[in-house]
Parts: structure tokens; C-alpha cells; sequence
């Protein structure tokens, strides 16, 4: 049952034990007689402004039947992981200034995370891009990229604008 969680790396490990008391319907008073952990600190590790360490992840687990040592260490570990090359990855991203804001009107340019929704970008700016745009995405990601993914997108939406400028500009 909580193996689950355990691979989830975008959940902070607090979180997860939210979710686990509001499931076996455990209060954090109740958690915290348990474990033997101060309440207040129960409440910092479900808020996420301190961290789990080894021996209250430990605690926690016992208190709750958890079988496997470290969970929410190693929970919280994974989370750590993801947040950080996240953070990096937000630093890599095109000249934005290359960039209309309308061609990404439904969020804001500068949270987009160019690597990870790679997908989406190449795909909307082939679909709506000017010149510029289109340009600024083949110096960024290469032409490589930029043909597997527009070859791998199965949506028939707008595809002979993407068809017309793929010709124009990878070809």
C-alpha cells in the first residue's frame, strides 16, 4: 500500500504523511502520542518548514505499521532530488525576449520549464511561431530534436502549420 509513495518524487514527503493520517483517519495529536514526536513538530514536517530526519522517519513509521525503513526519509530525499534539478533545469531556457508572450498566452514565460515540456514548446511554437520564434527554438534545441518531436506529434490540430513551417525552416 504505501509503495506508492514512495516512487513519487513531485510529493513532498509531508504530504504524504497528510495523506496517510486523513486516510487511516489519525489526527496529528494522536500521530504525535504515537511516535512520541512533539506535535509542533509533527505540524512542521506536514507543512514542510523542517525536515524529516532518520530517526523520525523511523518513529513515524513504527507508530503508523509502516515496513520499510526511512520512508518518509526517502520520500523527502526524492522530493529533494526532483526540486533541485528542476531549479536547474528553469535555468535553461531560450532568449526569451525572442519570445511574444501571446504564442504562450494560457501561462507565463518565464516559469515555463523548457525542458521538461519540450514537447509542448517545439509543438506550439510550430503551430502559432513567427520566424523569430521558430528560429530562436532551432538555435536552442537543435534540428535534431526538433524533427523527432514534431514527427512523434499525433494531433491532426494545426498540423499543416506545423507541416508548412517544418518544410520552411528544417528542410
Amino acid at each position: 500500500m504505501y509503495e506508492e509513495y514512495i516512487k513519487s518524487e513531485r510529493t513532498p514527503a509531508g504530504k504524504v504523511l497528510e495523506h496517510i493520517l486523513r486516510k487511516a483517519k489519525l489526527t496529528q495529536k494522536q500521530l504525535s502520542e504515537m511516535s512520541g514526536i512533539y506535535p509542533q513538530r509533527i505540524s512542521e514536517l506536514i507543512k514542510g518548514t523542517r525536515d524529516f530526519t532518520i530517526q523520525q522517519s523511523i518513529d513515524i513509521e513504527k507508530a503508523l505499521g509502516i515496513g520499510i525503513e526511512g520512508y518518509f526519509y526517502k520520500i523527502q530525499a526524492n522530493y529533494e532530488v526532483y526540486a533541485f534539478l528542476t531549479e536547474k533545469e528553469l535555468t535553461q531556457h531560450p532568449d526569451l525576449s525572442k519570445f511574444s508572450t501571446a504564442l504562450f498566452w494560457d501561462t507565463r514565460i518565464e516559469k515555463i520549464n523548457w525542458i521538461k515540456n519540450k514537447e509542448w514548446v517545439i509543438q506550439r511554437i510550430f503551430e502559432y511561431g513567427n520566424s523569430q520564434e521558430i528560429n530562436e527554438a532551432i538555435r536552442f534545441y537543435g534540428k535534431d530534436t526538433i524533427i523527432t518531436i514534431l514527427h512523434n506529434i499525433g494531433s491532426e490540430w494545426k498540423k499543416e502549420t506545423r507541416v508548412k513551417n517544418f518544410k520552411e525552416f528544417l528542410q
